[in-house]
């Protein structure tokens, strides 16, 4: 891996963006706040508009939706009422309604595609967005032009056949159900793209357990490349509860009651190639058990966001602006770990109103400290207009309070599959989802990585983070 630190390139760059607002924030009300926001859907306020009831949507009803005061939006197949959410999006209301009224998807991923919205407008979901593709046949026989056979008379009295489909189920409803002959590919007019209409196969994953005499192992398989986000926690010795987060929005959580007592906090060992997901838990009283004890399990969609309550355990200074955090949960009794490419939500209270930012944890080999299993590891920068940023760099006492939600994005790793060399473009705090990045595609073993070059941008070298890490990398693997 190489390996280059470029500063007059970025010193110029940052200054003529200087005047502008490289994060497209815009300054909220006060009560307008993510804390705010998530307040909002749990206090029973219906944001739907439909009473709760889930309702599946044309494009034409879609299209009815499209002021502020009236904002439906569709992305990726599932339509959302953001109506009240309008005084809440960080880019401002201005920037949302670009996409009312409409299927936003492609906006939406030109913008900020990481941002798992799913679990953000949870609260404001109406239904799924109905795909429309229009047959005529009638068409061919008044074209003369057209390339098509005339359609058989029996097709005098339905020569137009509408087929709806919508993402959550296969099953099509036809408004005409004559019987027809096969029709070639180029009469369909369809409104979904192709990807749109292909059924994802949903991953389920499979559970075992294997026992020493002193350690028991819980085991779930569930797909190569899967990238899974993983949360237990430890209720006492015997209840443990484990959450797998895949698909984005889609939760696998298994309640356990174990035949006898366990130590905390566990190991986690996960294999991003085959999918599989260990923990391992010391027994308390070393024996081999005849069962592991009993299983509930759970499939949850469109979750909310869940926060959990942590503490600064450790600060450590890198550079004159920037610091390493160990974050502490509370009650010591969760273990997080954040799939590759993923982000949590960091929130705390300044000057009575919660502040909210999205951090990327950080491998515990890039913390100059030890880390313990529990802790979640962050690199914080400190930004001149960062609220947060400077609150959390700032001397802070240890023990301060702070809100952590559980992993969000939709990074896919899969898509790395058929690639063997990579250029990696970082610059900043925006090297930490390099930095998990990086031993996944060292450490593969299929389709062997052949070279990888990272290029990390600083204003200058004492900016540079992890520099002693890196360099030492470079010189243990050449690629």
């Amino acid at each position: 891996m190489r390996s280059f630190h470029s500063n007059r390139f970025v010193c110029g760059f940052l200054r003529l963006i200087s005047t502008g607002n490289p994060r497209n924030k815009t300054a909220l009300k006060p009560g307008h706040s993510l804390m705010d926001w998530i307040r909002l859907g749990n206090s029973g306020t219906d944001l739907t508009g439909t009473g709760g009831r889930i309702v599946p949507v044309s494009h034409a009803e879609l299209a009815k939706h499209d002021r502020p005061d009236d904002a439906w939006m569709a992305i990726r197949g599932k339509v959302y009422n953001v109506t009240r959410y309008m005084n809440f999006h960080p880019g401002g209301a201005d920037e949302l309604l670009r996409g009312v009224g409409k299927d936003a998807t492609r906006l939406f991923e030109e913008v900020h595609a990481w941002v798992n919205y799913e679990s953000l407008l949870a609260k404001c979901y109406i239904g799924p967005l109905r795909n429309t593709v229009t047959i005529n046949l009638a068409d061919s026989t008044a074209n003369p032009n057209s390339k098509l056979p005339p359609p058989p008379p029996s097709f005098a009295q339905a020569s137009k056949l509408s087929v709806t489909s919508s993402p959550s189920s296969p099953s099509k409803d036809v408004t005409d159900t004559a019987s027809i002959s096969p029709v070639p590919p180029a009469s369909i007019v369809s409104s979904a793209s192709d990807d749109s209409l292909k059924l994802s196969v949903p991953i389920v994953p499979r559970f075992d357990w294997i026992q020493k005499t002193a350690e028991l192992t819980l085991i779930f398989y569930t797909r190569s490349l899967a990238n899974p986000g993983v949360m237990v926690e430890c209720v006492d010795h015997l209840e443990v509860t484990v959450t797998i987060l895949l698909e984005s929005s889609v939760q696998h959580r298994y309640r356990f009651h174990l035949a006898n007592n366990v130590q905390w906090p566990c190991t986690v060992r996960t294999s991003l190639e085959t999918g599989k997901i260990e923990l391992m838990f010391t027994k308390l009283c070393p024996a081999l058990w005849t069962s592991y004890g009993q299983m509930t399990y759970e499939r949850r969609e469109n979750c909310e966001l869940q926060l959990h309550e942590y503490d600064v355990a450790t600060r450590v200074e890198i550079t004159h602006d920037s610091c390493a955090l160990l974050l502490r949960p509370k009650n010591n009794s969760l273990l997080q770990v954040t799939p590759v490419g993923y982000h949590v939500s960091v929130s705390a209270s300044i000057d009575g109103e919660y502040v909210s930012r999205s951090y990327t944890p950080v491998p515990a080999s890039c913390v100059s400290t030890d880390c313990p299993g529990t802790f979640i590891p962050l690199l914080v920068k400190s930004y001149q207009d960062g609220c947060l940023s400077k609150h959390l760099t700032r001397p802070v006492p240890l023990g301060t309070s702070l809100q952590v939600s559980q992993p969000s994005g939709n990074f896919v790793l899969s898509k790395l599959r058929h690639h063997n060399r990579f250029a990696l473009l970082a610059a900043g705090s925006g090297l930490t989802p390099m930095l998990a990045l990086l031993p996944y595609l060292l450490e593969r073993n299929s389709n062997r990585i052949e070279h990888i070059c990272l290029l990390y941008f600083n204003k200058t070298e004492s900016d540079i983070w992890c520099r002693e890490m890196l360099e030492n990398l470079c010189k243990k693997d050449k690629r």
